[in-house]
């Protein structure tokens, strides 16, 4: 068969390199660009246009979730699998709904990977069993997540904790700016936040975000 081109969006070096490795060896894969960054990996697939991303959920600069949401509109062709070490009903049914093709455990051996790669390579669902079943799980319940949050409230609090206005929100999603205000004002009485400042703690708490340490301490 004709050689697969293969991006990887992995923030852990060891994995990402062992992984890119793993599939150099592969016949017929090539691994045309990695990435540990959201963003740069979205820049780039922009631009490579790459048959397959393989991507992680938690990135920096661009979480895995919202990288699917750009990928799907910049470069369509490109078929998403998961390689994540999240499989709650909530995540899976968050990362199917952003565009993946399949989704495997990091727990899984790579002979599961392998067979969801060839698979999502022909443009078709590859599941592990564990996904597959929260994903079904999932589909019968309301998109929630175990704290109570929707999965667009808990995306428009990491945006808010980013420092984006609500105007900005509304255009990162693609919503009415009256939509992303009453989320906002919706996630402040759930949480019991009262300024920007409340759900960026929120934020941290719930692991939405990820805490930066100065190179100093």
């Amino acid at each position: 068969m004709s050689t697969i081109n293969v991006y990887l969006a992995e923030d852990h070096v060891a994995v990402r390199e062992l992984l890119a490795a793993y599939l150099q060896v592969l016949p017929g894969y090539t691994v045309v660009g990695q990435s540990g960054d959201g963003r740069v990996a979205a820049e780039a697939i922009e631009a490579l246009k790459p048959q397959v991303l393989i991507a992680d959920l938690g990135l920096p600069g661009l979480d895995g979730i919202r990288l699917m949401r750009e990928v799907a509109k910049t470069s369509p062709a490109t078929q998403m699998l998961v390689f994540t070490s999240h499989s709650d009903a909530a995540t899976v049914r968050q990362a199917f709904e952003a565009g993946a093709r399949g989704m495997v455990e990091k727990s899984s051996p790579l002979s599961k990977l392998r067979e969801a790669l060839e698979t999502v390579a022909l443009g078709k669902p590859f599941f592990s069993d564990t996904v597959g079943r929260q994903l079904q799980l999932s589909m019968g319940q309301p998109a929630r997540s175990p704290d109570g949050l929707t999965l667009r409230e808990r995306e428009i609090l990491q945006l808010v904790a980013e420092g984006l206005s609500n105007k900005e929100v509304s255009q990162r999603l693609g919503i009415s700016l009256k939509t992303a205000e009453n989320h906002r004002h919706n996630l402040m009485a759930k949480l019991g936040a009262r300024n920007a400042s409340d759900l960026t703690r929120e934020a941290f708490r719930l692991g939405l975000m990820r805490m930066e340490v100065a190179p100093w301490l």
